[in-house]
């Protein structure tokens, strides 16, 4: 947070070229007001919010690239399980002996290591394991539904704006160009979908900061 204030009263660096992810929007909402403390003035224009808030952001704007709407309904963690349940009965799958529970974490495992549906099918559909054959088959119209309903799941919205910079270089330079600066608190606790990101937005400036603790992690 003070090196933020720095940038902005010592370099001149304008607000809405920084941007600072967290990862609670409690400590999102904590920076905001030290940063308004420090530089004497709400940070305006600057985005200040946690990955799913940025990657939210992101996709109210350009949805429309991927086959949303930018009115896409963001699903809780209920609202998902419940989706996962209706797929499996739609696939006759029995949820007694596959656990909706542990089909919804492995495709959010999945998610978060940028591995789409058809990836997924493609290294899982024949395998060995029975659980992870069975995932692969309700993956794919799980996704599907999701998107003819015009919703994502709370993995989506780190996925997605991968997908998006990554498809379009005119939209990911217009990030890059506005990003110049990146602050990430908590930074032992990205996934591989969230430093993909930060490697897209940081790769052209490489004003960088990141602030964590390995004796924290829950990824290690």
């Amino acid at each position: 947070t003070t090196r933020i204030a720095q940038l902005v009263q010592e370099h001149g660096v304008p607000p809405e070229h920084i941007l600072a992810v967290t990862f609670t929007n409690k400590a999102a909402g904590e920076m905001r007001e030290r940063i308004a403390r420090l530089i004497g003035a709400a940070p305006r224009a600057m985005w200040v919010g946690t990955f799913h808030a940025l990657g939210a952001r992101m996709l109210r704007r350009d949805a429309h690239r991927l086959g949303w709407t930018r009115t896409f309904t963001i699903l809780d963690a209920e609202q998902t399980l419940r989706q996962v349940k209706r797929t499996l009965e739609q696939l006759d799958i029995d949820p007694k002996r596959f656990n909706p529970k542990a089909v919804r974490s492995m495709i959010s495992g999945a998610k978060n290591q940028l591995i789409g549906p058809t990836r997924f099918q493609d290294e899982n559909g024949e395998g060995f394991d029975l659980f992870a054959r069975t995932v692969a088959r309700v993956y794919p119209v799980y996704q599907q539904t999701l998107r003819s309903q015009n919703a994502m799941d709370f993995d989506d919205l780190l996925v997605k704006p991968v997908e998006l910079l990554t498809q379009d270089e005119h939209l990911l330079e217009a990030y890059r160009a506005r990003f110049s600066f990146m602050l990430v608190d908590e930074y032992q606790d990205t996934n591989h979908a969230q430093f993909r990101l930060l490697e897209l937005l940081a790769s052209r400036h490489r004003n960088l900061m990141v602030v964590g603790d390995d004796d924290q992690s829950i990824y290690g």
